[in-house]
């Protein structure tokens, strides 16, 4: 697997043309955008490999922004972990962590999905969720692939440190504030 490439450009999430807080993912040369979609409750974009198609992938990137959300980061990692579990033969979560980013309420989860009833395939994802002032932000990071026992990581140990890197690297900056200040 190539080395992620963290840009300094990044996916700037605005939620509208006024909105002066603005999540900041980093951007990888070698994925592109699969789906986005905006409407009255937010936004989502899904990115996957360039070599992988929309049927077919087993990495994929999902970015969300919604309005109107009053979840906290737990409540939210907690409800993720509740919605996977009944629609999977065997789940497991790993413990949240839960810091802060800029002053807001981040934190992230993996929940593992030996084998999925809908297509008998398995699932890992890490989610990184931020309680921002404008919106509720999650980056969703997964691996699918062949069904898995739990207690096992299917995704290799080098892959979930990129993982790692890409959620420490993403930003939720404000164009109002000096203190948070937005990367170009």
């Amino acid at each position: 697997m190539r080395p992620l490439v963290l840009a300094v450009a990044a996916l700037l999430l605005p939620l509208s043309a006024l909105a002066s807080e603005r999540l900041q993912v980093p951007q990888l040369s070698d994925w592109k955008v699969m789906s986005s979609v905006t409407d009255k409750t937010g936004q989502s974009t899904e990115l996957i490999p360039v070599q992988e198609g929309a049927e077919t992938w087993t990495r994929r990137i999902t970015v969300q922004a919604f309005r109107g959300v009053p979840l906290t980061v737990s409540e939210f990692l907690e409800q993720a972990v509740a919605k996977t579990a009944p629609v999977c033969e065997a789940a497991a979560a790993g413990p949240a962590s839960i810091g802060s980013i800029g002053g807001r309420e981040a934190g992230s989860r993996t929940i593992a999905c030996g084998k999925y009833k809908g297509d008998g395939r398995g699932t890992y994802v890490l989610h990184f969720a931020i309680r921002g002032r404008d919106a509720f932000y999650v980056v969703s990071r997964m691996w699918r692939g062949a069904p898995f026992a739990l207690g096992q990581v299917p995704v290799p140990e080098s892959e979930l440190v990129q993982w790692r890197a890409y959620a420490d690297a993403i930003d939720l900056c404000d164009t109002t504030d000096a203190r948070r200040p937005c990367r170009d």
